[in-house]
C-alpha cells in the first residue's frame, strides 16, 4: 500500500502547488520580471561530488538554490504559508528512505533541481531510474523521452525549461539573490538547448572515476528502494539484472553525451569549468578559488575560512563506504574499457578499487 499512499500525497501536493503558483501572479507579480543573469549549473553524473560542491558554493553568497521542501512547493505564496509547517514533516518525506551516512538529506536539505521535475510530473529520470527501468530497456523511446535525450520535441523542451525558469525566478525573488545555483544531472542531455537559452551560463562539470561513481550511484538507488519498498525480496533475478544493466547504460550515456558535446565544440570553453572529484578531495582551496573566479563570485572572508576548515577535515577523512562494481555483477575492467575516453579526456587515475 505504500506506493499508493505516496501517490495520494503527491496528488494533494499537486493541488496545493497549482493553486499557490496561480496565487503568486496576484500577490507577488514582481517575480515575472526577475532576470536570470549568468545562471550557474553544476552538472555531472550522480555521486560525482556534485552535491558536496553545490552545498559548499552556496555559502559563498548571492546565490539561490532549493531546499527539498521548496521544490515540493515552489510558489512564493506556498512557502510563506507553509514555511513553518512543511520542514517539520520529515517522517512523511521521501528523503527518509535515503541512508543518511551515504547521502544526508531532509526536507530542509539543499537538493538537486532534478527532483522538481519529478514532483511536477511524476515523470523524468527519477521515475525511470527508480521504477520504469525494471521493465524498460535503455535506448527505448520511453527512456529517451524520460531523460530528454535528442529527439524530444521543441514543445517538450519549452515545457521543461519554462517550468524551471518560473521556479528559479520565484526563488531569486523570495531570497533576494542575484544568481541561481542549479545542480542537475539530467541537464547533461539538454546542454545544447540550455546554452541556446542562456548563452551567458556557467557550467561546472564534475567528473569522478567511473569505477567509483557508477556502483556508488546504484547503491544509493538500491538502498532507497530497499528501505522504502523491500524491492530485492519482491523481484526476480531477471528483473534485477535488467534494472542494473539499464542504470549502467544510463550512467555511461551521461558521460558519453557530455564528452561528445564537448569534443564537437557544442560547449564553448568560456562557458565551461571542469572539476575532477579527486581535486575537490586533495586540493579543495585552489580548486574552489578557480571555480569562484570562473562563476564570478567574490566570497567573504568567512567563506574562505570555511573552505580552509573543510580542506583540513578532508585531509584526515576516510570514507566508510567502498562501492565495488562486483556487488552489481559488473567489473572494473568492463567499466574502464567502455569508458576509456573519460580517463583520457580528464586525466583521471584508474586506480579505483
Amino acid at each position: 500500500m505504500r506506493p499508493l499512499g505516496a501517490f495520494a500525497l503527491l496528488q494533494v501536493r499537486q493541488v496545493i502547488s497549482a493553486a499557490t503558483l496561480g496565487l503568486d501572479h496576484l500577490v507577488y507579480p514582481r517575480h515575472r520580471k526577475q532576470t536570470i543573469d549568468r545562471p550557474i549549473f553544476i552538472v555531472g553524473n550522480p555521486r560525482s561530488g556534485t552535491t558536496f560542491l553545490h552545498r559548499l558554493l552556496l555559502g559563498a553568497g548571492d546565490m539561490a538554490a532549493f531546499e527539498l521542501w521548496e521544490m515540493l512547493f515552489p510558489a512564493i505564496a506556498a512557502r510563506k504559508l507553509l514555511g513553518r509547517i512543511v520542514p517539520r514533516l520529515d517522517r512523511l518525506s521521501p528523503a527518509r528512505y535515503h541512508p543518511s551516512d551515504v547521502h544526508d538529506t531532509s526536507l530542509r536539505g539543499i537538493e538537486t533541481d532534478d527532483v522538481a521535475w519529478f514532483f511536477r510530473t511524476l515523470d523524468g529520470p527519477f521515475a525511470w531510474a527508480y521504477f520504469l527501468a525494471w521493465q524498460d530497456i535503455w535506448g527505448s523511446e520511453l527512456s529517451r523521452r524520460e531523460f530528454g535525450i535528442a529527439g524530444v520535441t521543441a514543445r517538450e523542451n519549452e515545457r521543461f525549461f519554462r517550468y524551471y525558469e518560473a521556479c528559479w525566478r520565484r526563488n531569486l525573488t523570495l531570497k533576494r539573490a542575484n544568481r541561481v545555483l542549479v545542480k542537475s544531472s539530467m541537464l547533461i542531455f539538454r546542454l545544447e538547448e540550455l546554452l541556446r537559452r542562456y548563452p551567458d551560463a556557467r557550467l561546472v562539470y564534475v567528473v569522478r572515476d567511473p569505477v567509483e561513481v557508477i556502483p556508488s550511484g546504484m547503491s544509493l538507488l538500491a538502498s532507497v528502494l530497499e528501505n522504502g519498498y523491500d524491492v530485492w525480496n519482491r523481484t526476480n533475478e531477471e528483473d534485477q539484472r535488467r534494472w542494473i544493466e539499464n542504470l549502467y547504460q544510463a550512467s555511461c550515456a551521461m558521460l558519453r553525451d557530455f564528452h561528445d558535446a564537448r569534443t564537437a565544440g557544442l560547449i564553448p570553453e568560456r562557458n565551461l569549468c571542469v572539476v575532477r572529484y579527486e581535486d575537490l578531495l586533495q586540493n579543495l582551496e585552489p580548486t574552489t578559488k578557480r571555480i569562484l573566479d570562473f562563476i564570478e563570485i567574490e566570497p567573504s572572508e568567512a567563506f574562505r575560512e570555511e573552505v580552509r576548515a573543510q580542506a583540513e577535515r578532508q585531509r584526515s577523512y576516510t570514507s566508510r563506504h567502498e562501492h565495488s562494481p562486483d556487488q552489481f555483477g559488473l567489473s572494473a575492467e568492463r567499466i574502464r574499457a567502455d569508458l576509456d575516453f573519460v580517463y583520457d579526456a580528464f586525466g583521471l587515475s584508474d586506480k579505483a578499487g
